[in-house]
């Protein structure tokens, strides 16, 4: 068993997750607290640290233990600076690592929660041992990260890769991010969305409202409705697969990657968003790029963030983890 080991934070959703992660990958001392992200966040921060302090002793680690954290972005790691990040109000160039590195005795590093994705696919997930990666997280919305010959790619300011925002259509949706015709705009949980809630206006929409009852048009709502045969929500999906396709090829094309691993809650659709996601993709890409690339879902399930961010760990801290 590999000794080393790494304290890793998790800032995504409601809750704060902490946990010790060895070398190869096993999880202990795992604990949470809710984020209360309404209180700022100084707070969080605090909350953070007390959590880490408390896991620290638990795990009887040395002072000299990394902790990495994945938190949801804009941000800059090499500053530790987070700009911006829409589920937690407030949050503005708020200088993170500063901050918690006053509270513990360890040294500490931040990523965005895509890049650390990525980290850990390829450290520990489906794509361990791959030098040449892309992840695509595909949640609410999309994110991911991208590894060429085994170093991170994120550009000047640790901005770069963002990945659900690549361009598909000149004249499409207006994204979340102000853009017009991201990926994300076709392809994450409130673009399948928006679409089938427009088509549930319709009679074409009767089953996708029976099934929703008195709740929301959500993606599950309308995987079920396709996996019952409904046309208007087979359109839904085939229109974000191919989206999806699109964009794979157009990473295929500019970073020449061994795999593309696939991961969030929206990858739950499986081959009713990866088929014709599958189907698009040789338009979209040269073909002596594209002959050996493996297509494979996220095999860290939940645990995402948890081992992205003991991924990022290991890899600033290498020498001392």
């Amino acid at each position: 068993m590999d000794e080393k080991q790494v304290m890793a934070v998790d800032l995504g959703g409601t809750n704060i997750r902490v946990a010790v992660i060895s070398g190869d990958g096993d999880i202990a001392h795992r604990t949470r607290v809710a984020t209360h992200a309404e209180e700022g966040p100084k707070a969080v921060i605090e909350r953070i640290g007390t959590l880490v302090n408390r896991v620290a002793k638990m795990a009887g680690l040395d002072s000299d233990v990394p902790v990495g954290v994945a938190s949801p972005g804009p941000l800059n790691p090499r500053t530790g600076v987070v700009h911006y990040t829409p589920n937690l109000p407030g949050w503005r160039d708020v200088p993170f690592v500063e901050i918690l590195t006053s509270l513990i005795d360890h040294p500490a590093t931040l990523a965005n929660d895509g890049n650390c994705g990525a980290l850990g696919e390829a450290r520990f997930g489906s794509a361990k041992g791959v030098q040449n990666l892309v992840y695509l997280a595909l949640g609410t919305g999309i994110g991911g990260g991208i590894i060429s010959e085994g170093v991170l790619i994120d550009g000047k300011n640790g901005l770069g890769a963002e990945v659900g925002h690549i361009t598909i259509a000149l004249d499409g949706s207006r994204c979340t991010c102000g853009s017009v015709g991201c990926l994300e705009s076709f392809a994450s949980g409130w673009a399948i969305q928006r679409d089938a809630e427009a088509i549930a206006t319709t009679e074409d929409g009767d089953l996708l409202r029976e099934l929703a009852g008195d709740g929301e048009i959500h993606a599950g709502i309308v995987a079920e409705a396709a996996r019952q045969g409904d046309p208007a929500a087979c359109q839904v999906l085939d229109r974000a697969g191919r989206a999806l396709g699109a964009a794979m090829g157009s990473f295929v094309n500019l970073f020449d990657p061994e795999m593309i691993v696939i991961g969030g809650g929206v990858a739950a659709l499986g081959d009713l968003l990866m088929a014709p996601a599958r189907s698009a993709l040789p338009t979209h890409s040269f073909v002596d790029m594209r002959g050996s690339l493996d297509l494979a879902y996220s095999s860290l399930g939940d645990d995402t963030g948890l081992y992205g961010a003991a991924a990022l760990a290991f890899t600033v801290f290498g020498e001392r983890a």
